[in-house]
């Protein structure tokens, strides 16, 4: 699903930064990895250029087997769309609309028609255990459970990669764990889940880790 080859990034001075160097790593479909390091080790960096956010100044990255760099700025935006979906440490979910409307609203930028737009929203509520709060607004919710919420919107128009940064840095242990048991279950053979972490219990969990120390990202024994 992933692969970087030699990946760097610098950012133009003065002074220069090499924020980013030999980031040479890949994640398969079917697998949890974990991106570790301390702040301001480059973590933040690597997960804009895995999210086609920023590209890389030097290397290589390969998504779902389309090489980013020989895309232009529409084509970049149309498969971050298509193939990547976001979770990030606060939830960020709109108040004023309940469970179902929030899980709709990326469909619509993608310009999925209205009549399927709710069965789709329904769906993946189901998958992460909300079949039940379809209506529900998000003052009613738990922290946990409005994590749910955004990992449902992460999925809906089922990415085939979920980056994940900090997905439980607001929860307590118990909805801690509980996410972390639905991204488990969210991994198949088609798609992978990378999540940026500080918390080594989170780490553990993953099939492999990479990590970032100055810029430079290693891949650990697995």
């Amino acid at each position: 699903m992933i692969e970087l080859r030699e990946v760097g990034r610098t950012f133009a001075g003065p002074p220069e930064v090499t924020a980013l160097r030999d980031a040479t790593f890949g994640v398969d479909a079917g697998e949890i990895v974990a991106i570790v390091g301390p702040s301001g080790s480059g973590k933040s960096t690597l997960l804009n250029v895995l999210g086609l956010l920023d590209t890389p100044t030097t290397g290589t990255y390969h998504l779902a087997g389309v090489d980013t760099g020989s895309l232009k700025e529409r084509q970049r935006t149309a498969l971050r769309a298509s193939t990547l979906g976001f979770v990030f440490q606060a939830a960020h979910v709109i108040a004023h609309l309940d469970c179902l409307g929030n899980v709709t609203v990326p469909l619509e930028h993608l310009g999925i028609p209205r009549r399927e737009r709710a069965a789709m929203a329904e769906k993946a509520l189901l998958a992460v255990g909300l079949g039940h709060r379809l209506r529900a607004r998000p003052n009613t919710l738990s922290g946990g459970e409005r994590q749910r919420v955004a990992i449902a919107r992460a999925i809906v128009h089922e990415p085939k990669v979920l980056l994940c940064d900090e997905p439980t840095g607001n929860l307590d242990s118990e909805n801690t764990a509980s996410v972390l048991e639905l991204l488990e279950s969210l991994v198949s053979g088609d798609r992978a889940v990378v999540i940026v972490t500080h918390e080594s219990d989170v780490a553990d969990r993953a099939h492999r880790t990479v990590k970032v120390v100055d810029g430079v990202a290693a891949a650990l024994a697995a």
